[in-house]
């Protein structure tokens, strides 16, 4: 325990081991395949599709907030183990989930299944970036020919790198931007198998590239609050987006 606290601290990402059972993995898989079909178990929509039915099939399939919409979802982000492993290894007293995504990587779909080099903290303005992190939960296995996501080692200590975004699937060119701010940076592999979860700091760069094995790569994120986040005053249409932190039924807390 104390080498994978070690691990966040110095890189920005640590990887568990087997937290999920293969019974509750193929649940979850097969009920993030129902929401990206459209069929929602509990009847509430996710809170964003970034694919639907009849879209390109070889794009990188994205939605938010899965867990409204199926139960066998929602059992997995909200297990008891991962809530303690995730206090455990990140120090904290609290855990909130106060977002989560599916990420579905078709095999064969070369550059449309990219993820460019991004850190998390840059999409959240109302967050502060200590006390909120992200967990990668491996739905499938994941090895260097699966598209797995690539971290940069110790990047949670570096300053923003302008012109880096999760939309723009180019990422030699991005490569490039960052070998002009911060030469001979080291890239840590994320290969998992199905039922590991990496947990990664919401300043550390990551990225992945194309699928090219032969099955889906198919992830959940989960992004977390601890006892130490702080919340940041915003104006527009994020005013108001955290406040649905009040409604457990949106954003459980999974330990406390």
């Amino acid at each position: 325990m104390e080498s994978l606290r070690e691990d966040l601290d110095s890189n920005g990402v640590c990887f568990l081991p087997k937290v999920f059972s293969s019974a509750k993995v193929t649940a979850a898989r097969e009920g993030l395949w129902e929401v990206m079909q459209g069929q929602y178990e509990t009847g509430i929509e996710p809170e964003a599709r970034f694919w639907n039915v009849g879209d390109n099939p070889k794009n990188i399939i994205k939605i938010d907030k899965p867990h409204l919409s199926n139960e066998k979802i929602w059992d997995l982000i909200t297990d008891t183990d991962l809530g303690k492993w995730l206090a455990d290894i990140t120090g904290s007293t609290m855990i909130q989930v106060w977002h989560s995504q599916s990420v579905w990587k078709p095999a064969g779909g070369g550059q449309l299944g990219n993820a460019g080099w991004h850190r998390d903290i840059q999409y959240w303005p109302f967050w502060k970036p200590e006390g909120v992190f992200t967990a990668w939960i491996a739905l499938s296995n994941v090895d260097e020919r699966s598209g797995p996501v690539c971290y940069i080692k110790g990047s949670q200590k570096w300053e923003q790198v302008e012109g880096l975004d999760f939309f723009d699937k180019d990422i030699v060119e991005q490569g490039a931007i960052l070998q002009g701010s911060h030469e001979n940076f080291k890239v840590l592999q994320g290969n998992l198998s199905e039922g590991q979860v990496g947990i990664h700091t919401s300043r550390t760069y990551h990225s992945s590239g194309p699928n090219i094995g032969r099955v889906p790569r198919v992830g959940m994120v989960v992004h977390f609050c601890t006892d130490r986040a702080e919340r940041i005053p915003v104006k527009g249409e994020n005013l108001d987006y955290l406040n649905q932190r009040q409604d457990q039924a949106i954003c459980p807390i999974i330990y406390n």
